[in-house]
């Protein structure tokens, strides 16, 4: 029996251990299972947590809590949640679990006014109608800002930031000088939905700008206008002055500076046409006093520079940015000689990659267009505006046509090239080109189809109803391949100098359709002759295709006779109609008003 039971005792043994590890096993799967539920439950919230959605509401159910979501609900069993602790106020409901977990869901709530951590009014010093919202959203989404207008909803500028980060640095822009600003911040979720709002008030100074220029809405259909800013390129007293880029609005307020002066980076800025706004929302612009590019952003910050310089260039005039992203300038190059040695000036145009820095092409106009053709000073037109062997082209535009380039100088007309530095065509009176020009240059026809054959009108000495050559023409746009708009100065007319005292002249915006197939430039439309003084600047101006209504800007920017001094002029035209639908007059001690005015929307697409 003894025996017997010693070998019962090491068979129970033996078969012990394999007992323990079953029940553990056993009991491991159940405690897995549950805690799997558990898991489920909690990450189907937390899937809803991490897409940025709002709790809406909970509801009690008989064995389970539904939680009503934006775009959805979740069911979870009521035995996985021990509590629920609802904080509208900070837009918060807690959940503990049974595990011992526990869950912060963002809900919807009321008030939001706890989003707000800091207002920094002008971050860079030099904006001094800006400001940076520090805001820490309940969960992820974007803010709308709207700065309510001062005389009602047309001052009124909204926009929705892209920013969809629970903690945001919003900027605030269009603020009124010397004003409390009322400013509605809108949490949205990512779509741009509303989910609630707040209001802060930002409080601004006075400006006090020395021999700022004063401004005068002379007419101002609002229901017809184009959407936007009417941003203005001043130069500041002179062009060799610090610029002074500000913002109108459509009321006539200052909505934005930049008091550059104040910038380490920017207080010597010189940027001839002025700002260019770029795809990324950025500014870029020459700076004549460095001989460099710059960009900045809305602040006055400097974000990147590009020394010309080093390159052997002298940048003057203008820069875009083509569709490829380079930059297309308008360049001095330091190297270049006419056959008696003197420098050239004004006559190159590069293209440079401004991710690389590198110079990706050049195009010399002495191998596009005639340098024999020339003008000897008359005695009327002051030096500075006259042509000289030096500064025989004058190139002060470029932009693209197509796959092609066009370009203004003052002294040539209007021209395409290609990227090969071929000239395609030359808009410009026949009188002086040479021989090996007179195919390039287009034959003119009249509005009504009339082909021109009077020599004098061709040669520019005379005009007709219907057609007259641009003369120190700007801003050259590319409506298609085949039109074009462009600022026709009406410098020196009809090769009659406009600079004497009395001379009755006027400027135009005026569209131009190319044949190439039969080599004609036909003028579509003008404005501006019936303007008279009120229309004429000589030098600078600009014009601007508006694409939401068809309308256009026309600028004349210098020397404009106003009812508040001499200065310049901004012009909205319908062309069907050629009814003016917005009318502002500037003036200035100088009489230089603007290179360049773009009408624009305050905050870019991409902020």
């Amino acid at each position: 029996m003894i025996a017997v039971q010693r070998i019962y005792r090491m068979r129970f043994a033996a078969i012990f251990p394999a007992i323990c590890c079953l029940v553990l096993l056993f009991f491991s799967c159940k405690k897995d299972r549950e805690t799997t539920n558990e898991l489920s439950s909690k990450l189907a919230l937390t899937s809803k947590i991490d897409a940025g959605e709002l709790l809406l509401d909970v509801n009690q159910q008989t064995q389970e809590y539904v939680f009503n979501f934006e775009k959805g609900a979740i069911n979870v069993p009521m035995k996985d949640i021990l509590k629920i602790t609802s904080d509208l106020v900070h837009w918060r409901t807690k959940l503990s679990f049974s595990d011992g977990s526990e869950v912060d869901v963002p809900t919807k709530g009321s008030s939001l006014d706890f989003i707000v951590e800091n207002i920094k009014l002008d971050p860079s010093g030099y904006n001094p109608l800006s400001a940076m919202v520090n805001v820490r959203l309940p969960t992820y989404g974007r803010v709308r800002v709207t700065v309510r207008g001062k005389h009602g909803k047309l001052g009124t500028i909204t926009h929705l930031c892209n920013d969809d980060t629970p903690r945001q640095n919003v900027p605030i822009l269009g603020l009124y000088a010397d004003y409390d600003n009322m400013v509605d911040l809108t949490f949205t979720d990512r779509e741009g939905n509303e989910r609630g709002s707040t209001t802060i008030h930002i409080v601004t100074q006075a400006l006090t700008v020395q021999d700022f220029p004063k401004w005068k809405i002379v007419k101002g259909q609002t229901e017809k206008m184009e959407p936007g800013l009417n941003l203005v390129s001043y130069p500041g007293h002179s062009e060799l002055d610090t610029s002074l880029p500000y913002m109108i609005d459509n009321e006539g307020e200052l909505r934005w500076l930049l008091l550059l002066k104040k910038s380490s980076d920017l207080q010597k800025f010189s940027g001839s046409i002025g700002l260019k706004r770029t795809k990324k929302g950025t500014f870029i612009s020459g700076d004549q006093s460095q001989q460099r590019v710059v960009e900045i952003d809305l602040f006055g910050n400097l974000i990147n520079q590009w020394d010309l310089a080093k390159l052997g260039y002298g940048f003057h005039h203008e820069i875009s940015e083509a569709a490829n992203g380079n930059f297309l300038i308008n360049v001095t190059k330091a190297a270049a000689r006419l056959n008696n040695g003197q420098p050239r000036i004004n006559d190159f145009i590069i293209e440079l990659n401004p991710e690389t820095g590198v110079l990706v092409n050049e195009w010399d106009l002495t191998k596009q267009l005639d340098t024999t053709r020339y003008i000897k000073p008359d005695g009327v037109t002051p030096p500075a505006f006259s042509q000289s062997p030096s500064n025989w082209a004058h190139n002060n535009s470029i932009t693209e046509i197509g796959e092609d380039l066009l370009a203004t100088a003052r002294y040539q007309g209007i021209f395409s090239f290609n990227h090969s530095g071929i000239t395609q065509w030359i808009i410009s009176p026949h009188k002086n080109w040479g021989a090996k020009y007179q195919a390039l240059l287009l034959k003119p026809i009249a509005e009504d189809g009339t082909a021109i054959t009077d020599p004098a009108v061709i040669n520019g000495d005379a005009a007709v109803v219907g057609f007259d050559w641009p003369w120190g023409p700007h801003t050259p746009v590319a409506l298609s391949k085949d039109r074009i708009l462009v600022f026709d100065n009406g410098y020196n007319r009809q090769w009659k100098s406009n600079f004497a005292p009395g001379v009755n002249s006027y400027s135009r915006v005026v569209e131009y359709k190319v044949d190439l197939t039969n080599r004609t430039v036909q003028q579509v439309w003008s404005y501006g002759k019936d303007r008279g003084a009120q229309g004429f600047s000589q030098a600078i101006s600009g014009v601007q295709y508006l694409g939401q209504t068809g309308h256009v800007l026309f600028c004349p920017g210098m020397g404009v006779a106003t009812s508040i001094g001499s200065g310049g002029r901004v012009v909205e035209i319908d062309p069907k109609t050629k009814e003016v639908i917005f009318d502002l007059e500037v003036a200035t001690g100088s009489g230089t008003a603007f290179h360049r005015v773009t009408r624009m929307p305050l905050y870019p697409e991409h902020l």
